[in-house]
């Protein structure tokens, strides 16, 4: 009987869960460059995109348009429940309106469904940041946190 009721309670919190995932209120604003598609930015954790960065969720066709172009592309591999994402979070939302990065595009890959992203740029973890300019990688750090380090490598794409 116990068990039962322990059962019931997981499902319940299960249920909860979802219905908090799928009907909760969309927290931030809408944000774009000329040429992209505005995506809603979610309030804390995640603030990647807030205040005006220039962050956009993973759209292959146009990340791909991005790299192919020569233009600085950075991208932050971010997971919801990852504390070193949240950290990087504000870091490169700041980062990313410095003078010399006005050309510059970010994009937001989501560690749990962008798959096939992870393998083709052999991605292994969360809070992965990359850089590309003039069509290849320059740049990749794992896990790393200090805006100093941060900088350092996002500027390998200028």
């Amino acid at each position: 009987m116990t068990s039962t009721r322990i059962l019931m309670a997981i499902w319940f919190g299960a249920l909860l869960a979802l219905g908090y995932v799928f009907f909760s209120p969309p927290g931030g604003g809408d944000v774009a460059l000329p040429g992209h598609r505005a995506v809603s930015v979610t309030a804390a954790p995640r603030q990647v995109g807030a205040d005006g960065g220039r962050w956009y969720d993973y759209e292959p066709a146009t990340f791909v348009q991005d790299v192919g172009s020569g233009r600085t592309v950075l991208v932050a591999v971010h997971a919801d429940w990852c504390g070193d994402c949240a950290v990087q979070g504000p870091i490169i939302t700041r980062l990313i309106k410095e003078p010399g990065f006005e050309t510059a595009v970010g994009y937001v890959i989501d560690f749990d469904s962008e798959r096939r992203f992870l393998l083709d740029h052999k991605v292994r973890t969360q809070s992965t940041l990359l850089v590309f300019r003039g069509g290849a990688e320059v740049g990749r750090a794992v896990g790393n946190t200090s805006e100093k380090d941060i900088r350092a490598l996002f500027q390998l794409g200028l």
